[in-house]
């Protein structure tokens, strides 16, 4: 004897709903790995050495100045144009930036991740730094050389100008 009770209907299984369900479910499982390799790459950051000095300590040794060049794996026509300008500044003999040495620095390579973190990077940069002793004391990231990558002349001015201010001692972190 089967009994009926009026109102109930047997469940059915909906695929779109349990096809929904499963997404919702691998989108939880994905948010909560992020979360979990977002808090141990933290935790290893807060053991690992910074390239920042503390803030207000002084070089113990000499001081060298060094115009970095920081990018990625992904192809940027943009960011080779950048590079090479920077070079050909480099290479030009200008008194300022000759007493810069240059390093160019993949922040995709293993290890290179604490630039971006300590130096606030978000793309491809040319950063002015103070270091020594292998540790940054002073740096500027110079964030117009986007706008004027399409400009040689205005470019090379502006890397001239910020170096000569970044030699006085001026406007850095």
């Amino acid at each position: 004897m089967t009994v009926k009770i009026i109102g109930y209907q047997e469940d059915k299984m909906n695929p779109k709903k349990a096809l929904g369900t499963i997404i919702i479910l691998l989108a939880l499982l994905g948010l909560a790995r992020a979360a979990y390799d977002i808090h141990r790459d933290m935790a290893v950051r807060e053991d690992s050495l910074s390239i920042k000095a503390p803030q207000g300590s002084v070089p113990r040794s000499e001081v060298e100045y060094t115009i970095y060049f920081f990018e990625g794996n992904t192809p940027c026509p943009v960011c080779e144009k950048i590079r090479a300008m920077t070079l050909n500044l480099k290479s030009s003999g200008n008194p300022s930036i000759s007493r810069f040495s240059m390093k160019e620095i993949n922040v995709d390579e293993p290890g290179n991740e604490i630039y971006i973190l300590d130096l606030g990077l978000f793309s491809t940069s040319v950063v002015l730094a103070k270091e020594s002793d292998g540790l940054i004391y002073r740096w500027k990231n110079l964030e117009a050389v986007w706008d004027l990558s399409g400009d040689e002349e205005s470019f090379r001015k502006y890397l001239i100008e910020e170096s000569d201010s970044f030699l006085e001692g001026a406007d850095t972190r």
